[in-house]
């Protein structure tokens, strides 16, 4: 059970993020176009993160609420990957150096359009199928079988972004020193989530942890950076093979002349990771984190 400081914290926090989520929810035709797609998964991300904050116990229905909020953000997961391959590659055809490549990339275009419009046939059908719970019955005031514990804000606080420190900055050392491009995309879900969890935790701060959350952000940033352009690689090679299988050499050989360029954007967001990863860890977080809740410094590993 966390302290009433704490409680209340998270709590004004899911109100916040709830209102935000719904607002976007009741926007007219926010599936068919591209942000407000991308926003409404945002959105319940970072309400997700506060539900993985707050104790489960007091919350009733919490499992419920917090399993339909990943299944919608599962459900929208492959249109918004189809999307930004859409905007790249138009990207690329629009700065096409001569006919024969912006052809292959109308083609490549052609292939993708065809695959969002399945994806957002089959988002539609599983969101008609997917019943989210009351999401405005997680504000009901919290039952409270239990006292809550004595500790402070900030001690909880820490409490709450220790373990997720650990878990998100842990082994930046082994990810920078191989890439790995699925431990990478996990690793940035695990940033992501300490990121958000700081972010409703602010409150608790006695200054700002702006740096730390640009910190964040940054290898954030990179690591999206290299999951959208690893999945866009993986995308053209597959495309690449059945152009070949097909006898059509030409395409697939204009295909390969693209991948050149895609994997190399995608060494440079690796080699920018590995920049941005240098020196963090869970104990330059900790020695970030802990003044700027007003809490002693982490003692100094012994010799």
């Amino acid at each position: 059970m966390h302290p009433a400081e704490l409680a209340i914290l998270l709590h004004r926090a899911l109100e916040v993020r709830l209102a935000a989520l719904q607002a976007l929810l009741a926007t007219e035709g926010w599936a068919e176009a591209e942000e407000p797609l991308h926003q409404v998964r945002v959105s319940a991300r970072r309400l997700g993160a506060v539900l993985d904050l707050v104790d489960a116990e007091a919350y009733p229905g919490h499992k419920g609420q917090r399993r339909a909020l990943k299944r919608l953000v599962d459900v929208l997961g492959l249109p918004r990957e189809l999307d930004v391959h859409a905007t790249r590659l138009d990207q690329h055809r629009r700065a096409a150096p001569n006919p024969g490549q912006g052809a292959v990339l109308e083609h490549l275009l052609e292939r993708v359009d065809r695959a969002r419009a399945k994806a957002r046939r089959a988002m539609h059908n599983e969101l008609g199928e997917l019943r989210l719970p009351d999401l405005a019955k997680l504000l009901e005031v919290p039952s409270l079988p239990a006292p809550f514990q004595h500790a402070s804000l900030q001690e909880a606080a820490w409490a709450c972004l220790e373990p997720r420190a650990a878990a998100a900055l842990g082994d930046l050392a082994t990810l920078a020193a191989q890439e790995d491009a699925p431990a990478l995309h996990k690793a940035r879900v695990r940033i992501k989530k300490l990121r958000y969890a700081v972010e409703a935790l602010e409150g608790a701060f006695a200054a700002a942890p702006e740096a730390v959350l640009r910190d964040l952000k940054i290898l954030q940033t990179a690591l999206g950076e290299h999951h959208d352009l690893a999945s866009l690689e993986a995308l053209l090679w597959e495309e690449e093979g059945q152009l070949r299988a097909r006898g059509r050499d030409l395409l697939a050989g204009g295909v390969l002349e693209l991948l050149g360029g895609v994997a190399e954007a995608r060494r440079t967001a690796f080699e920018r990771f590995t920049a941005a990863a240098a020196g963090q860890d869970s104990a330059s977080f900790a020695r970030a984190v802990r003044p700027a809740l007003g809490l002693p410094p982490p003692e100094a590993s012994p010799r």
